[in-house]
Order: structure tokens, then sequence, then C-alpha cells
């Protein structure tokens, strides 16, 4: 039988429950991961080569999966959000560089 507590601090009476990761993720189907990965190409190659900074690519990457998260599925949907918020995400990321 699996044991689903998880020991916390090393001290006996010490437990959480032990939840997997992966029963936290969200599931999407291969059209939608396919759609989500043409939606970013597409975002990332409107984006000036000088305005490519680190991390970009990941945080477009995550405003499209919450999108999706967030019912929005379709290839010009999800581009639109992630083209709604490029400016934003830049200027986060550029913000300490000056």
């Amino acid at each position: 039988m699996q044991n689903n507590l998880t020991l916390v601090s090393g001290k006996p009476g010490h437990v959480l429950p032990y939840e997997p990761a992966e029963d936290k993720a969200m599931q999407y189907s291969s059209e939608l991961i396919h759609t989500m990965r043409q939606a970013l190409e597409t975002v990332m190659a409107s984006v000036p080569a000088h305005q490519s900074v680190f991390g970009l690519k990941a945080a477009v990457a995550e405003c499209i999966l919450k999108a999706a998260a967030h019912g929005q599925t379709s290839y010009d949907g999800l581009v639109e959000s992630a083209s709604d918020q490029i400016q934003t995400i830049l200027a986060m990321l550029t913000w300490g560089a000056v």
C-alpha cells in the first residue's frame, strides 16, 4: 500500500497530504499543444530582434498557457492574447536593465 503522506521537517507526526505534481498539471490535447506552439512562434516572429531579451519567449509561452487554461483555444485568440501582453512583458523584463 502506498503512503500518501510526506514527512515534513524530519519529525514524526509532522506530515502533509502528498499531492503528485502531475495531478495539478493541466491536460491539453496534442492539437491544442500544436496550436499553442504555432501561436508562440508567430508572436515571437513579430518581436524585432533588438527587443528580444532573455526570458521573453518563456514569458510569452506562460501568457499563452494562461490563456489556454482560461478557455482560449483558437490560434487567433492565443496570438491576440499574447500579442496584447508583449509590451507589458518587455517592460517587466527590461525594467532593471536600464
